[in-house]
């Protein structure tokens, strides 16, 4: 285990289960309160280009610069109507020198989409008028799906060590789609001034949800969304709504995703 964090008691979930039912994405329970998302970081290369992610894919599998997926006998080659958008699953991080980041608010204001499409939560629906047959350009990096980045988490970690005593036990959950083992969900127990240590528990992905023991509060990141959900006290969604790195949304608590 990762630095002060054990395999909890599966029943520690039980209470999420009973009020969602069983769940394979993370769990979002309706009745909490008020809900605020943050957003997934983006970012934007300095160069702008005309090419879309999937040209360029499609472009380094003609030279071989990239392998196909393959699995069995399918082979992505033999498919060409299938499209790569660009993004993808997981932690993601700044991509290095050459890009900045690329807040979802300022995208919005150039194209004249919304931040987020009424009705829906944010994911890969977002930003229509930005791609082109279905591919976004390969000069921004779109938010990826089922983790927050790992600067956002970072700053999370910081405001709920603010907002709580750091010594509070919590616990993280991380959904069958992130562990693969899908006849019982996964459940960490630790303490809110370890939530760092949680970026090397699961290397991929993030915490699906957390939540403390007196169950003030929740976090709630799907594996196909492009945000996490905090649910909890006024005060601490304001604490997280007025950070200066953290960009966050206000939705209805019910939306068709």
């Amino acid at each position: 285990m990762r630095r002060g964090w054990t395999v909890g008691d599966g029943a520690e979930i039980d209470w999420l289960v009973e009020l969602t039912g069983p769940e394979v994405t993370g769990f979002d329970p309706g009745g909490t309160p008020d809900g605020l998302w943050i957003l997934n970081a983006m970012y934007e290369n300095e160069t702008p280009s005309a090419r879309t992610h999937h040209e360029r894919h499609r472009a380094d599998l003609a030279d071989g610069t990239t392998e196909p997926w393959r699995f069995g006998s399918y082979d992505e080659r033999d498919h060409p109507e299938l499209i790569v958008p660009g993004g993808g699953l997981g932690w993601s991080a700044h991509p290095g020198a050459g890009w900045r980041r690329l807040l979802w608010s300022e995208l919005a204001e150039r194209i004249g989409d919304p931040i987020v499409p009424p009705g829906l939560y944010p994911s890969y629906r977002a930003f229509p008028s930005v791609r082109r047959d279905g591919s976004w350009p390969e000069s921004i990096l779109p938010p990826t799906e089922g983790s927050m980045d790992r600067d956002s988490f970072r700053r999370l970690a910081t405001v709920l060590a603010r907002f709580d005593d750091p010594r509070t036990t919590v616990f993280a959950h991380y959904c069958p789609c992130v562990t693969g083992e899908y006849d019982e969900y996964r459940v960490y127990r630790g303490r809110l001034g370890d939530l760092d240590a949680l970026e090397e528990l699961n290397g991929e992905f993030g915490p699906s949800n957390l939540w403390p023991a007196d169950r003030a509060w929740l976090t709630y990141t799907d594996y196909d969304l492009w945000g996490t959900k905090v649910s909890g006290p006024p005060e601490l969604l304001r604490l997280i709504d007025q950070d200066d790195v953290l960009e966050t949304v206000r939705l209805p608590l019910s939306v068709d995703g």
